[in-house]
């Protein structure tokens, strides 16, 4: 279960980076920088929940 909430997180927060980068900041990142930004993301959002 751990497994599938991490790739559900890291799919939300690859989706709202995103439309942040597109949207609100106007600017083209790579999907690269994107991803390891929603990597940790991820990673902090999982430790928090497992903290809690």
């Amino acid at each position: 279960m751990f497994i599938i909430e991490a790739i559900i997180g890291l799919i939300c927060f690859f989706i709202v980076n995103i439309l942040y980068d597109t949207y609100i900041t106007k600017r083209s990142s790579s999907f690269i920088q994107l991803d390891v930004i929603s990597v940790v993301q991820t990673i902090i959002a999982m430790s928090i929940y497992s903290i809690v």
